[in-house]
């Protein structure tokens, strides 16, 4: 650092000093150099998805040393899938976009369903399954049902089209992907059949699941796949055979207490209030105990005892529900996102219309759930969002997408 003037340069040395300053050459080239080499280190204080992306926009050597991958996108920011619509004719055009919770900012992406009335009277609607930046779309189109199936890449574009699954039970009631495999199962039949698929194949498989058991919910776990089923909610590793049109179950135990297994089947549709879920590698299950107030208490599997231990705390990570599934953990220290909580999206609630589009925030450690804009500000800021645009009252449910899990 220059150090201060001293009296005389000050008194009589203006002229000089610009002189001095008009003979320092001008900025080169060399010296604007940024190592492009440092640029994911930059990336990792980004949050927003448009920084980011006019960050790799400045020139090739930038979008070369910042690929798309998980390291690279690690502080990005949970966002909300929401459907938007014109607010001029035609109304049935919608569209999506991504919401920044903590910016109060709106990512456009090119993807989109058109709703649409048919001869019967039909019209399409679409659900949503998030697998990090990746959707599972599954429309149902007209009266008749017609079912199709979609894979978006969010970031890409790039969509892959899928044969629906042979079934008649209408639309599945989760989807998961593994490995290679696309999977889908329906609670109507008590889930006892799994739908699958290889990505590159053409055809489903159908395998069924040997009475008395069914699925609650399946996750896949360091490569495993695992399921909770009833009877009993036990614990199971799940094997798919290319062979047979069977589910084999390797039982693992670790059945639920009495008093929980007692509150879901009084209280609850037990299918969609108990979620198995991978935090960092940990198998983890989810129970909302109470609705009023929200209460929900959170194990971890001990594999070396076969049993469920419930756990206080998620080492400074948060999880992510969508409904009826848990999408995904981020942290431990994301910024703007709370640690040792679980983020929530629910389906409209019909009594109070004002619920709709909101999210919330459970906490392991003083057991708040709490509103996230309770302000109404949120709605507001689709209401008023520039461009013609406004939220869609519908039955889409905010669908929470994690571009750190690319």
């Amino acid at each position: 650092m220059a150090p201060f003037p001293t009296a005389v340069e000050r008194r009589g040395g203006g002229r000089a000093a610009n002189r001095r300053r008009s003979r320092s050459p001008p900025p080169t080239a060399s010296t604007l150099y940024f190592p492009p080499e440092l640029i994911p280190e930059v990336a990792r204080h980004l949050t927003s998805l448009q920084d980011f992306f006019a960050l790799r926009a400045v020139c090739r050597a930038f979008r070369a040393h910042l690929p798309l991958t998980r390291s690279n996108l690690a502080s990005q920011a949970p966002l909300l899938l929401f459907p938007l619509r014109p607010c001029s004719f035609p109304f049935h055009t919608v569209s999506f976009a991504l919401f920044h919770p903590t910016l109060r900012r709106i990512h456009r992406f090119r993807f989109h369903t058109t709703p649409y009335v048919d001869e019967d009277g039909g019209h399409t609607v679409a659900s949503f399954h998030s697998f990090g930046c990746r959707l599972v779309v599954n429309e149902s189109k007209g009266l008749a049902g017609q079912e199709s199936f979609s894979i978006v890449n969010l970031f890409t574009g790039e969509q892959t089209f899928l044969s629906s699954p042979p079934n008649d039970m209408g639309s599945p009631s989760r989807v998961l992907l593994y490995s290679d495999l696309i999977l889908t199962w329906h609670w109507s039949d008590d889930g006892r059949t799994i739908q699958y698929r290889n990505l590159n194949a053409a055809d489903w498989r159908v395998a069924s699941i040997i009475e008395p058991y069914g699925i609650v919910d399946l996750v896949c776990v360091n490569g495993v796949l695992y399921a909770l089923v009833t009877p009993g909610y036990i614990l199971a590793i799940v094997k798919l055979s290319e062979n047979k049109n069977t589910v084999e179950l390797v039982l693992l135990g670790g059945n639920l207490d009495a008093s929980i297994v007692r509150v879901h089947e009084e209280h609850f549709s037990s299918v969609s209030q108990l979620h198995l879920t991978d935090c960092c590698g940990e198998l983890i299950l989810i129970s909302n105990m109470e609705d009023f107030p929200r209460v929900y208490h959170v194990f971890r599997w001990k594999f070396g005892e076969a049993k469920w231990e419930r756990i206080a705390n998620l080492g400074g990570r948060t999880l992510f529900l969508t409904e009826d599934c848990c999408v995904g953990y981020l942290g431990p220290h994301h910024k703007g996102i709370r640690g040792d909580s679980i983020y929530i999206t629910e389906r409209r609630d019909w009594v109070d219309w004002d619920r709709n589009g909101d999210w919330y925030e459970y906490s392991l450690d003083d057991g708040s759930f709490n509103k996230s804009l309770d302000d109404g500000s949120f709605n507001r800021f689709f209401t008023e969002y520039p461009g013609g645009w406004c939220y869609t009252p519908s039955y889409y449910t905010p669908i929470w997408v994690l571009p750190s899990m690319y």
